[in-house]
């Protein structure tokens, strides 16, 4: 494998997993929030989530993510190219951002100071 393909599946293995987090927020907030407090509606929201076509989509972008990681995994240093899944912060900073969440001027900051960080990591 060439290194440009390692770096496209790292990407898309990134992308994927951010989608999927992203995925669960959208159910979770179609299905709204979890009734700790009565026990009895624990098992009607649990068939709830298993019936979300959300939940499918993130088994879908998580399993690929998966085996696109492996891939990377067999050509490249973990010590390298797992800081740099933290990329995918941007992806679900912008999701933030685009959904009205309260995303926060100090929320903003810490999420590219740990991008800087992880590329100070990666320069050789």
């Amino acid at each position: 494998m060439k290194l440009w393909q390692v770096y496209l599946f790292l990407g898309i293995s990134i992308l994927l997993g951010a989608l999927g987090q992203i995925f669960m927020k959208v159910m979770m907030n179609q299905l709204g929030p979890f009734p700790f407090e009565d026990r009895v509606k624990w098992l009607f929201y649990g068939f709830s989530v298993l019936k979300s076509k959300y939940l499918w989509m993130v088994f879908l972008c998580y399993g690929i993510s998966i085996v696109l990681w492996l891939m990377v995994l067999s050509y490249a240093d973990l010590s390298l190219v797992r800081p740099l899944m933290s990329v995918g912060y941007l992806i679900t900073l912008a999701y933030g951002i685009y959904s009205g969440e309260s995303v926060t001027n100090e929320r903003i900051l810490g999420t590219f100071l740990i991008i800087g960080g992880v590329f100070l990591l990666t320069k050789k």
